[in-house]
């Protein structure tokens, strides 16, 4: 079923950290939202999917950045544990 042109979706966009804008803002071919945080809004289905990809992207991001992170402890653990293994 095809959506109608004038149908709006409701999204939610959730708090952040304190230190973050208590808005999000979104924009897809010239239109552009300023939503605000913690509460549902209303949008046409573009801009909801855009705010999901942008969501995915960020969730993606922060994935990637632990697995680095975990990575980067891991090889210094092994480091520690060569450099105690040769001073022994």
């Amino acid at each position: 079923m095809a959506e109608k042109k004038n149908e709006l979706v409701e999204v939610f966009i959730p708090r952040n950290s304190a230190n973050k804008d208590p808005n999000y803002f979104v924009a897809v071919n010239g239109k552009s939202y300023l939503l605000p945080r913690g509460k549902k809004s209303k949008v046409p289905p573009e801009i909801a999917a855009e705010i999901n990809r942008a969501m995915a992207a960020e969730d993606a991001m922060y994935a990637a950045q632990e697995k680095l992170q975990q990575a980067a402890t891991d090889q210094n653990n092994a480091v520690n544990q060569q450099i105690a293994s040769a001073s022994n």
